[in-house]
């Protein structure tokens, strides 16, 4: 029987790519907040990833997670936020974060009504590295800190091991105004106090709708903002080719041409092609061109699902400007301008401004440097186009 070579393509939420390409000026970011926190003896303003789904958001927060622990020995402390709310858990996850500091849990060992549903912990020179998930009885949430007491004193636990911690927040844009400005409250006033203290947040361009109650507090405002999107052609070719030669089915420079044709640099996409060129390449030594051909139908299977939960997302009107901006790319053999969207609508880019900004924020489309607009799933335009037939 053949050796059987793992797949090392992995397409899905939140799953850690074997080669973490590009995004060094986010990394770069994440250095130097991390040590001003531990050498300069002071809080560094939080850090904002925006972006649409798939180009590696979460993943991105756990690069920087990864960071904390290697580097400085930190632990982390991640949350997603809910539409329910999330700062009992935050909360929760803190008063656990302190005791791991404190040396007071051990991972994958129950601690009286709350399960250790998964964690590394690594003891270093400065405090602990690692960080640790929690499963907790919905009974148990009553006799919780307030996530404000729950802060200072993992924060103090923190000082006194000469260790810090990173804090995590996904998908912000869900959270409520009254949590959201409640968080960024707290964390404005504990700037001045001077903790060894990193936030890193995730989020939808959506959270940069700040209007209203949604308005965004100063702390987060203020924040080093970083636009995730396709990543440039150099680092979407390293994605792709890397993890196959790791894995020891290197691919042909023709093979990684025609799957990056159909992917571009959209993170997700880069994973779907490997995955299925690598399954169409079983039992040869490298993936070539007739691997690429051979996969193209389940790649093109599995991304029309995306097109499909994008276009269902977008109202009539919406639908329409996808259609023009289709339309006006292959009249142009490229991506268009918001004008020539505009045209192909017959109007002025200024009245239906208001639509690009709308799917610019879903994370439908997205704009480069020269202001083109661009499909941020790759072929979604194509596929609009024959929707129309």
């Amino acid at each position: 029987m053949t050796r059987r070579q793992s797949n090392p393509f992995r397409p899905g939420f939140n799953q850690a790519p074997v080669v973490f390409a590009g995004r060094v000026e986010v990394l770069d970011g994440a250095v130097e907040a991390l040590e001003v926190a531990a050498y300069d003896a002071r809080t560094p303003r939080p850090l904002i990833l925006v972006g649409p789904r798939g180009v590696g958001k979460t993943v991105t927060l756990g690069e920087i997670a990864t960071l904390a622990a290697e580097e400085l020995s930190w632990p982390s402390v991640h949350v997603e936020a809910k539409a329910g709310g999330f700062l009992a858990e935050l909360s929760l996850r803190l008063q656990k974060a302190r005791q791991l500091l404190a040396g007071t849990v051990v991972a994958e060992r129950p601690l009286g009504r709350t399960r250790v549903s998964g964690g590394k912990v690594e003891a270093k020179a400065l405090g602990v590295g690692g960080a640790i998930e929690f499963q907790v009885d919905a009974a148990d949430r009553a006799a919780d800190l307030d996530v404000a007491t729950a802060l200072r004193q993992v924060m103090q636990v923190a000082a006194e091991r000469g260790a810090g911690l990173l804090l995590t927040l996904d998908e912000l844009q869900n959270a409520s105004p009254d949590e959201l400005n409640t968080l960024g409250a707290l964390l404005q006033e504990s700037v001045p106090l001077d903790w060894p203290l990193v936030v890193a947040v995730a989020a939808l361009p959506s959270l940069r709708s700040n209007r209203g109650p949604r308005r965004l507090p100063t702390y987060l405002e203020r924040a080093e903002w970083h636009e995730l999107e396709a990543l440039p052609a150099k680092d979407a070719r390293q994605a792709l080719v890397e993890p196959a030669r790791q894995a020891g089915r290197p691919m042909t420079p023709e093979a990684a041409d025609a799957l990056l044709g159909i992917a571009g640099g959209y993170p997700y996409a880069i994973q779907v092609v490997g995955h299925f060129a690598w399954r169409a390449s079983h039992d040869s030594a490298e993936i070539t061109l007739v691997h690429a051909h051979a996969a193209r139908p389940r790649i093109e299977a599995d991304l029309e699902q995306l097109f499909t939960s994008r276009w269902e997302d977008a109202s009539g009107r919406e639908r329409e400007y996808l259609r023009a901006a289709a339309s006006a790319a292959q009249k142009h053999a490229r991506p268009p301008t918001g004008g020539e969207v505009a045209a192909e609508l017959g109007t002025t880019a200024k009245s239906v401004s208001y639509l690009r900004d709308r799917l610019l924020k879903k994370g439908t489309i997205y704009h480069d440097g020269a202001g083109r607009l661009h499909f941020i799933t790759p072929g979604m335009g194509l596929w609009i186009g024959d929707l129309e037939h």
